[in-house]
């Protein structure tokens, strides 16, 4: 009975319309029923493992609650308590495995794991909402075709960060909501990178970019407080589904205007480096060019996958040079030295320079870790693992990431940031320099996946984030609101992000030490 009454209180919550509401009144009890009876509905059983705070919390509501909001906590305390056994946590979809690092071999190219599924099925809902991953043939196009024009990209990037800078001067130490303003900016250098140059000077498309996975998320979120069986019944009218929809078709129109220019042009490229929508509609992709529902698709996946996620991060490292302003020194002598040897402007070559910006990003990464749960992935076979324990089909598995990353037997004095640790390994030998990365993936290094499934878009993300916090160690003084003040953290299903309306003191530097070339004045043709 509680059941039915917890459905009934979503209804009130989620369903829009009052009339809809009455019917889904009618017919949810009969509905909730249906899984008992239908074996298709029923989810995996899991092997006998220990499940964190089922002690504890028996109740399982409670637990998930836990895990919607404190999955930095519950990582970690399962992690201690349970550090070399394979665990439990309850979520949202059922109970997730999490697995130690030294099961990570036992996995590491395994086919029957999908990091596409657990994506789709379990966080983006992808039948409803049509956000997922790119395909094979896509990350391939990204991998191959877009990363090697990042040298041609970098300066093009570099003077769109400079051109569209949205954050103001100060004279004196001014409070400033940061959050927007590099969301903003993240948002107009992805629509470069992936829709075009014109993309990214339209306020339409930047405007869609921004706002796209708020309504993702309110959607996705109504429908997760569903059973499953009931989703594809509920799903047109729970909240956030209309702004999302209205969103989509905006940016549709957008992505087709695009392509009916790109067609207008013999499909030639219309950017110079190339955007992904030019390499994903040229070649042996040429078809696609008429594909405008394919390529919107793409494109509102990219801005929800990359636009927060930079930003959030970018946010954080602005965040932790107002805290550990010992590092500002460093890092600015640093970037100023590769300033002036570039001309006043970033090539590929001096932003591979950047050592120490390199470890104060990594590190930041490391102690603020944002997303808490890495190598996630759903079993499409039985598994067997090297301890002899049987994974059957459907589980998801993890790595504990945000608890690995806080663990002294891989890291010194883990909770103390340490802005130059990674710098530190890469000079100490010879055979160590090209390891220790921001980009950098390995068994500890899993901030961006692990194996043949390791973000392909990581050195996008390096360049764009390099040349803002660039920018900002160039132009200002940056001090936090209090002295040693840090801000709160919103956790939502083990991804955690400083808070949006967290303020910093900014104020303009009185010198710098670099040339900038010479301006040039154009005249209008």
């Amino acid at each position: 009975m509680s059941s039915l009454l917890d459905i009934a209180r979503v209804l009130k919550i989620t369903v829009q319309d009052p009339m809809v509401y009455s019917l889904w009144c009618t017919i949810f009890t009969a509905m909730i029923l249906l899984p008992l009876f239908i074996p298709s509905f029923r989810v995996p059983k899991l092997p006998g493992l220990p499940i964190v705070l089922e002690e504890e919390i028996p109740n399982k509501k409670l637990r998930v609650e836990k895990y919607l909001t404190d999955t930095r906590n519950l990582l970690v305390y399962g992690y201690k308590k349970f550090k070399d056994q394979i665990f439990g946590i309850t979520t949202t979809e059922g109970t997730t495995l999490v697995l130690p690092l030294k099961f990570l071999d036992d996995l590491k190219g395994h086919k029957s794991l999908s990091f596409t599924a657990v994506l789709e099925e379990e966080f983006t809902l992808k039948t409803y909402t049509k956000l997922g991953n790119l395909t094979d043939a896509q990350i391939k196009i990204v991998t191959k075709d877009l990363n090697s024009t990042l040298p041609q990209y970098t300066p093009v990037i570099h003077e769109l960060i400079r051109e569209h800078w949205p954050v103001g001067n100060f004279t004196n130490p001014t409070p400033i909501k940061l959050y927007p303003q590099i969301n903003e900016l993240v948002s107009r250098v992805c629509a470069r990178f992936f829709l075009g140059a014109h993309a990214a000077n339209d306020p339409r498309w930047i405007s869609i970019a921004q706002i796209y996975i708020q309504s993702a998320f309110e959607w996705t979120g109504s429908l997760k407080a569903w059973p499953k069986s009931l989703r594809p019944l509920v799903h047109p009218f729970v909240r956030g589904r209309n702004s999302m929809v209205q969103q989509f078709n905006t940016g549709k129109s957008i992505v087709a205007e695009t392509l009916a220019k790109k067609k207008e042009n013999g499909n030639e490229h219309l950017s110079n480096p190339p955007s992904l929508l030019d390499l994903l509609t040229s070649g042996e992709l040429a078809r696609d060019v008429d594909n405008v529902e394919g390529m919107a698709i793409v494109q509102m996946n990219l801005c929800v996958a990359a636009i927060q996620s930079m930003a959030a991060q970018i946010m954080q490292c602005v965040i932790n040079l107002s805290i550990y302003d010992e590092y500002v020194p460093g890092l600015r002598e640093e970037v100023e030295s590769a300033l002036n040897a570039s001309g006043g402007k970033m090539d590929r070559a001096a932003l591979q320079k950047l050592w120490k910006l390199d470890s104060f990003m990594k590190e930041t990464g490391r102690h603020d870790t944002l997303d808490l749960m890495g190598f996630q992935r759903k079993v499409q076979e039985p598994l067997t693992m090297s301890n002899g324990m049987h994974i059957p089909v459907g589980a998801r598995i993890v790595l504990p990431t945000g608890a690995i990353n806080m663990d002294s037997n891989y890291y010194d004095h883990p909770a103390q940031f340490d802005g130059l640790r990674f710098y530190r390994r890469r000079i100490a030998s010879e055979t160590e320099q090209n390891k220790h990365q921001f980009v950098s993936v390995g068994k500890t290094d899993l901030a961006w996946g692990y194996g043949r499934h390791a973000c392909p878009g990581r050195f996008i993300a390096e360049v764009a984030m390099k040349l803002v916090l660039v920018e900002f160690l160039v132009k200002y003084e940056i001090e936090p609101p209090v002295v040693g003040a840090r801000p709160t953290y919103v956790e939502h299903e083990g991804v955690s992000a400083p808070d949006p309306e967290w303020e910093l003191l900014l104020t303009n530097r009185k010198s710098r030490t670099f040339s900038l070339p010479p301006q040039i004045n154009v005249v209008p043709a």
